[in-house]
C-alpha cells in the first residue's frame, strides 16, 4: 500500500510507514482487532475448560471464524492490489507518456532538493527498483539517495529511542557498511556533494566522530575493518561518547 503521507510503497500489515514513520491506521485497527479476537479465544477456552459444555464451543468456532474471514479478505486485498499495480489500468503505469512524466517530475524533485520523494516516486514506478533502468540518467544519484535513506533512518531510530529514554543508540556495524557503500560510490555530482555533507555532519555532530576519524571512513573499503582509538567495537567507542556529550 502507499503512505498517505510520503507516498512510499510498504506492506499493508506494517504498522509505521518505514521511510517517514507515519502510523498505517489500517494496520493498527486490525492488530487492535485481532488482539480483542484473540482475548476472546482466551476467554472462551478457559470457559470450555471449566464447564465443558457445547454452547462455549459454539462461540469459540464463531469466533475463530471471523478472524479468519479477517485474514482472507486481508490476503484478498493484497492480491488485488499488486494485480491492479501491474495492469494497463494501474496509475503505477511506466511506460509511454507516464513514464515521460515521472522522469520529469523525478528531475524537478532532484533539482528542487527533495531527494527523498524522488527516490521513492523511481522506486513505485520502476519494477527494477533500484537498478533504476527505467532512469538512467537518474540511476548514480537515486542509488546514493537510497544509501543515504538508510543511514538517516539509522539516525532517526537512534534519537527516538534516546528520546523515549532508552540507552544512547550508538553507530552500528551495519551502519558502518551502509556508509562504506555510500562513501565509495564514484558519482561525483553536486547531489551526491550535497548528500556526502550531510551523513559528516551526522558522524561528526551526532555520533562524535572526529574530521580525521570521518576521513578514514571515507577511506575504507566496503566491508572493510574500520576502527575507533584502535578498537573494533564501534559500538562501544561511539556509545560512550554520546553518553558524555548528551548527558554534559
Amino acid at each position: 500500500m502507499k503512505c498517505i503521507n510520503c507516498g512510499a510503497d510498504f506492506a499493508s500489515d506494517q504498522l509505521k510507514c518505514p521511510y517517514c514513520g507515519r502510523v498505517n491506521e489500517h494496520a493498527l485497527k486490525l492488530a487492535k482487532e485481532l488482539q480483542t479476537y484473540d482475548e476472546a479465544y482466551e476467554e472462551k477456552r478457559d470457559e470450555l475448560l471449566e464447564t465443558g459444555t457445547g454452547q462455549v464451543l459454539k462461540h469459540l468456532t464463531f469466533g475463530m471464524g471471523i478472524i479468519f474471514a479477517v485474514i482472507i479478505v486481508i490476503a484478498f486485498g493484497c492480491v488485488a492490489f499488486y494485480q491492479y499495480r501491474y495492469s494497463e489500468h494501474s496509475t503505477y503505469e511506466v511506460t509511454g507518456t507516464r513514464l515521460t512524466k515521472n522522469k520529469e517530475t523525478v528531475g524537478q524533485y532532484l533539482e528542487d532538493g527533495q531527494y527523498l520523494r524522488a527516490y521513492l516516486l523511481a522506486t513505485t514506478t520502476d519494477p527494477t527498483n533500484e537498478y533504476f533502468q527505467y532512469y538512467p540518467e537518474y540511476a548514480a544519484d537515486l542509488s546514493d539517495i537510497y544509501s543515504y535513506s538508510l543511514i538517516l533512518t539509522g539516525v532517526l531510530q537512534s534519537m527516538e529511542a534516546m528520546d523515549e529514554g532508552n540507552h544512547y543508540a550508538p553507530l552500528r556495524d551495519t551502519d558502518v557498511i551502509t556508509m562504506q557503500i555510500f562513501y565509495g560510490s564514484e558519482n561525483d555530482s553536486l547531489i551526491k556533494a550535497e548528500l556526502v555533507r550531510e551523513v559528516d555532519g551526522y558522524l561528526k555532530n551526532y555520533y562524535r566522530l572526529t574530521d580525521d576519524e570521518v576521513e578514514d571512513l571515507k577511506e575504507s573499503v566496503s566491508g572493510g575493518q574500520f576502527t575507533l582509538e584502535g578498537s573494533a567495537d564501534i559500538e562501544d567507542v561511539t556509545g560512550s561518547r554520546m553518553e558524555a556529550y548528551f548527558e554534559k
